[in-house]
């Protein structure tokens, strides 16, 4: 189970509204707006990128670590509560993001990182089956031949 579907999306939850919003034309524009239309400093996109990597490092970790006894959606919601430090640091780096955004953008941008992060135990899940159906399959490569 090299890495699962989720975990790109985790280090960049909000990125792709973000760039967005940053290139989207709006209202003409002062020629020095505000600080605080300015879009989410680097520090903010870094912290939630760097909080990212930790959760989805944990997840992985911690899936990797489910007996075969226990359930898939079993194992999830044991994965998740273990890693309950790293998400709430995410959280905390998606509200710092969100709060250095313009305000006309916020709403959208939390609603991004909410869809991304909603999803987490199913995927964690689909991971569990998807790394144990790989380890159960036969090695697909042949047999060395032997010399005579």
């Amino acid at each position: 189970m090299s890495r699962f579907p989720f975990y790109a999306a985790l280090c960049l939850a909000a990125l792709p509204a973000l760039a967005q919003a940053q290139t989207a034309p709006a209202q003409p524009a002062p020629a020095t707006p505000p600080a605080a239309e300015q879009g989410p400093p680097s520090a903010a996109v870094a912290a939630i990128q760097q909080a990212g990597v930790a959760f989805g490092t944990c997840v992985q970790t911690g899936a990797r670590n489910v007996p075969a006894t226990v359930t898939p959606e079993a194992g999830a919601t044991s994965v998740l509560a273990g890693c309950a430090t790293q998400r709430q640091a995410l959280d905390r780096a998606a509200e710092a993001l969100v709060a250095a955004m313009p305000e006309a953008q916020r709403a959208a941008v939390q609603a991004q990182i909410a869809s991304q992060l909603s999803g987490v135990e199913a995927q964690v899940a689909a991971g569990i089956r998807q790394g144990r159906a790989a380890a159960a399959a036969p090695a697909a490569t042949p047999a060395p031949a032997s010399a005579h």
